[in-house]
């Protein structure tokens, strides 16, 4: 859109590399910035939406403007292609399914411990996942239905479109054409997109989930069907927390998955998700 000429591989991987890191400085710049000016839980949920905007949604159509071949840069990443609405459906369906699952990956993450050689390193990432967890309960906070709307809005909604617009469509589709091996690519991804939240407890269950948005978006071609995956697991965690209270606490202990309700649960739920997975996921051709 804004070049002569096709950039090549390295060229390329350079500007997404570049959009990003723009995109943090600029996050870290106008929200620290805005942070001192704008107080109370409305304008907190604002500057989370904007913060997810600066950080991967303009990066993300930045990155697609000066490395696509299209003349619309939401055509590179996949945001004009057209999804049945019954796919949509049996997604969430399949998202729904697996989070038994993925509950307990999430506990096995957590209840990981590193060997003593090494525990100043746990203690350090232990403490940026208890800020983390604050930072999660003070944006989860409020109990009327027009702060759970934002809440959808803010922790939802705009984080799964501008994740998804990064991760996926620009992200995950160079690594596509660029690396032979396609698991390759989608899983190497998938490694980034949860590493770069910063959250060890967090790490191996979004890698997970980073998975199976790759594989939504690569089977279909389309990035809507990987934005509504994401958007409703974010999402279970904001009704939850408004049916709840706004504490979130952390996955159970391994122990309680011994209890044969959860063990039903998990079973059932890869059993729904295998035959919903074999309605929306195959390779394009």
């Amino acid at each position: 859109m804004f070049k002569n000429r096709e950039l090549s591989s390295p060229e390329k991987l350079f500007v997404i590399v570049l959009c990003i890191c723009l995109g943090f400085l600029c996050n870290a710049l106008i929200i620290g910035t805005l942070y001192q000016y704008m107080q109370g839980e409305i304008a907190y949920k604002i500057l989370l939406v904007l913060s997810s905007v600066l950080t991967f949604g303009l990066p993300a159509v930045a990155a697609a403007a000066l490395i696509g071949s299209e003349k619309n840069p939401f055509a590179h990443i996949r945001l004009t292609s057209n999804v049945k609405i019954s796919k949509f459906l049996i997604v969430i369906v399949f998202m729904l399914s697996i989070i038994p699952a993925i509950e307990f990956v999430a506990s096995l993450n957590a209840s990981y411990s590193f060997p003593e050689s090494i525990k100043g390193i746990e203690e350090y990432l232990r403490s940026i996942d208890a800020s983390a967890m604050e930072a999660t309960q003070r944006a989860l906070a409020g109990s009327d239905v027009g702060m759970f709307v934002l809440n959808l809005v803010a922790l939802a909604i705009t984080p799964a479109i501008c994740e998804e617009m990064f991760f996926r469509g620009v992200m995950q589709k160079f690594f596509v054409d660029n690396i032979r091996n396609k698991h390759i690519a989608i899983l190497l991804t998938a490694f980034i997109f949860s590493a770069i939240h910063m959250q060890f407890s967090g790490l191996l269950p979004r890698f997970i989930l980073g998975a199976v948005l790759g594989y939504l978006f690569y089977s279909s071609g389309s990035l809507w069907l990987s934005i509504v995956a994401h958007a409703t697991n974010n999402a279970l965690v904001v009704i939850a927390a408004f049916i709840f209270g706004a504490e979130v606490s952390a996955s159970p202990d391994l122990s309680a998955y011994a209890n044969p309700w959860w063990i039903c649960a998990i079973v059932a739920g890869l059993a729904i998700a295998f035959f919903a997975g074999r309605k929306i996921f195959h390779t394009k051709k």
